[in-house]
C-alpha cells in the first residue's frame, strides 16, 4: 500500500521553494567515505552507483522476471524530461537500509514501491535539484532547503544526522509523485516520522509541538553537556556532530585524566572504552549513557533519563529499533 497522494496539487509553501537564483557556495570536499559505518548506526545500503544497478536488476528480476525494465520504470516513475525548473534550488540528501523488526511490524504505513538510489538521484537532478553524496557536503544555510528521501524511518547515519540537524525526511513516494505530474507537490503528506519510541513504542511525529506523537524541541541537547569517549575516532567523530547539531556540549575524554570534579552531564561511550575510566566518571557524577540514549533523545525531542530503560546505557543492538 502506498503513501496517499494529497488532495490537492500544489506549491510547497515554504520559503525554499521560490525559483530565484542562488550563489554558489563554497562547500569542504567530503571524505572519500562518509561516516555511515560507525558504531550505532544501521548500515546504509546502494552506497555506490555500482550497488544500486545491481538493486535495481535485482529487483526487476523480482517484480517482473525478464521483461522486467520497462515495467520497473513504471514502477519507480518517470524520469523528468524538460523540466529543470522543477526541483530548482532544492537540496537532497538519500538514505536506505534493511527494514528494521519496528517498520517491518509497521510496514503498511510505509511505501511499498522499490527504493533504487540511482533513479531516484537522476529524477531530482533531472528536475534541477541538487543531490549531496554525504551528509557533510550539504552546507549549513541550505539545510533548510535539504531534505532526506528514504522510503521509511531508519538509525542509518545519515537518517540520523538529518534528525540531528532537523533536515526533514520525506518519502520517496513524493519524488516519483513530483515526476508524474511536473509539479513541486506538497511534501508534508509524505512526511515519515522522527522514528520509533521503544520507550512509547510508537512512532514519533518528526515536527515538534506538545501533542504526544510530536518531539518536544528539534535541539534536545541545548543547555546539555556530553562528554564523549571512545577508544574510535570515527565515533567520536560522527556521534560529537551528532550531539552538537542537537544543541549540545561536547567535550572528548581520552584517558582517566580528563574526567575531573567539575565536569556535569553525561559520558557517551562504548563497549571498548576502559571500564575504570567509566567507573571514575559514574564516581564523579556522570551519567554514563550508550548511542541508543542519543537517538531515543533526538526521536523524543527531550532528554531521557538512563534510567527509564535499560537500553540507554547499552551497547546498540539490531533489535532496539
Amino acid at each position: 500500500k502506498q503513501l496517499p497522494p494529497p488532495e490537492h496539487i500544489s506549491e510547497c509553501s515554504d520559503v525554499s521553494d521560490g525559483y530565484e537564483e542562488e550563489e554558489e557556495v563554497p562547500v569542504v570536499t567530503s571524505p572519500e567515505t562518509g561516516l555511515d559505518a560507525v558504531n550505532g548506526v544501521q548500515p546504509e545500503l546502494q552506497r555506490t552507483e555500482q550497488e544500486s544497478v545491481l538493486a535495481r536488476m535485482y529487483i526487476a528480476y523480482e517484480y517482473f522476471g525478464n521483461d522486467g525494465k520497462d515495467s520497473l520504470d513504471q514502477l519507480l516513475g518517470p524520469i523528468p524530461v524538460n523540466a529543470k525548473t522543477l526541483f530548482r534550488n532544492k537540496h537532497f540528501l538519500l538514505s536506505c537500509t534493511v527494514p528494521s523488526k519496528s517498520t517491518e511490524a509497521n510496514a503498511k504505513q510505509f511505501s511499498n514501491t522499490p527504493f533504487v538510489k540511482q533513479h531516484i538521484r537522476h529524477q531530482i537532478e533531472a528536475g534541477g535539484g541538487k543531490v549531496y553524496e554525504f551528509f557533510e557536503d550539504v552546507p549549513k544555510n541550505k539545510y533548510k532547503q535539504c531534505k532526506l528521501i528514504a522510503p521509511r524511518p531508519s538509525i542509518t547515519a545519515m537518517y540520523v544526522q538529518c534528525l540531528a540537524s532537523d533536515i526533514v525526511a520525506v518519502s520517496h513516494e513524493w519524488i516519483i509523485q513530483c515526476c508524474q505530474v511536473l509539479m513541486l507537490v506538497d511534501h508534508k503528506p509524505y512526511a515519515l516520522p522522527a522514528g520509533w519510541s521503544f520507550l512509547e513504542k510508537r512512532f514519533i511525529d518528526w515536527g515538534c509541538g506538545r501533542a504526544k506523537d510530536k518531539r518536544a524541541t528539534a535541539t534536545p541537547f541545548a543547555s546539555v553537556c556530553i562528554n564523549v569517549a571512545s577508544l574510535c575516532k570515527d565515533f567520536n567523530d560522527f556521534w560529537s556532530r551528532v550531539c552538537k547539531l542537537a544543541g549540545g556540549t561536547v567535550r572528548l575524554i581520552k584517558t582517566e585524566s580528563d574526567i575531573t570534579e567539575n565536569l556535569t552531564g553525561y559520558l557517551l561511550t562504548d563497549q571498548e572504552f576502559p571500564e575504570e575510566i567509566k567507573i571514575k566518571a559514574t564516581r564523579n557524577g556522570l551519567l554514563v549513557v550508550s548511542t541508543v540514549w542519543v537517538v531515543q533523545c533526538l526521536i523524543m525531542g527531550r532528554v531521557c533519563h538512563p534510567s527509564s530503560n535499560e537500553k540507554l546505557t547499552q551497547i546498540y543492538q539490531e533489535d532496539d529499533y
